[in-house]
């Protein structure tokens, strides 16, 4: 058999079991919870947009030092001498005793352009 038993005593008033303190407390709970995942995505969003910044730094250094190559080449150049040997090679200067050979591509003969290949057929 079952027995009943009195959820309260009589004659006395039956409270909430979720009263107001449980209420704020969860309120808070709550806040915080929020705050906090707020204060996650934006720290992941600084260091996604810090990541960008790095990776661009970083291929800007690689361009620069590759110009950088380029430039330290060119005053190895001026310094040794051979860039003004090329520049006047570019002017058409040669060095004594030595033979220049210029390399042109052919030019089409005009006896080919003259002759045509197909002779005109009468239109029926």
């Amino acid at each position: 058999m079952r027995q009943n038993r009195a959820l309260s005593v009589a004659g006395s008033v039956r409270t909430s079991s979720f009263g107001v303190r449980s209420l704020v407390v969860l309120v808070a709970i709550g806040i915080i919870l929020v705050w906090a995942g707020i204060a996650f995505a934006q720290e992941a969003y600084i260091s996604h947009k810090l990541s960008q910044q790095v990776s661009d730094l970083r291929r800007q250094n690689a361009q620069i030092a590759a110009q950088n190559a380029g430039y330290h080449k060119d005053v190895q150049a001026l310094t040794s001498g051979t860039a003004d040997e090329e520049e006047a090679r570019l002017s058409g200067y040669a060095k004594p005793n030595e033979r220049l050979y210029l390399v042109t591509t052919p030019s089409p003969s005009p006896s080919s352009a003259a002759s045509p290949k197909t002779s005109p057929r009468p239109s029926p």
